[in-house]
């Protein structure tokens, strides 16, 4: 598989736990895990592996509404792959949540990082979710600000 192709692999990847999350298909986007993964997440429990996340995120789907009124929307993702391993980061946000959703009301940065599997498919082994904030004011920033950089994982010196 060239790294074009895994490329839009992770893409489509990225864009189906969206929709997962959105269709509220909990074993859908829990699938897109590795059972080992380690997950930071913007609300606590900060780490946690993937149970720890699979019940947090099944707390919080009864509070959203269909998936046919909200979406994610995602903002300068940019995917790096090497090998085995690929590298995503992007900001994101929900889209189309009532003005009073308390999840709607600011973007969130996420990186996650993928594992090629043997059957060619991508499994997320690190998932780090935060919300970015103004350390003088120690509030939570709203919007995203400028485009993130590019990040190459090819670039990384060999371990």
């Amino acid at each position: 598989m060239s790294d074009q192709d895994a490329t839009r692999r992770i893409r489509a990847a990225i864009a189906a736990w969206g929709d997962a999350f959105c269709s509220k298909d909990l074993d859908r986007l829990m699938a897109l895990y590795a059972p080992t993964a380690v997950v930071f997440d913007a609300i606590p429990p900060f780490a946690s592996g993937v149970e720890a996340m699979r019940d947090k995120v099944a707390s919080c789907l009864p509070h959203f509404p269909d998936a046919s009124t909200f979406a994610v929307a995602t903002q300068d993702l940019s995917v790096s792959v090497a090998g085995e391993i690929a590298a995503a980061h992007f900001v994101w946000h929900f889209s189309g949540l009532p003005p009073d959703h308390p999840a709607g009301r600011h973007w969130l940065r996420s990186t996650m990082v993928w594992r090629r599997q043997a059957d060619d498919s991508w499994l997320i082994v690190h998932d780090h979710c935060s919300a970015p904030f103004d350390p003088h004011s120690e509030k939570v920033v709203l919007g995203p600000d400028l485009p993130a950089p590019h990040f190459d994982v090819r670039s990384l010196p060999p371990h």
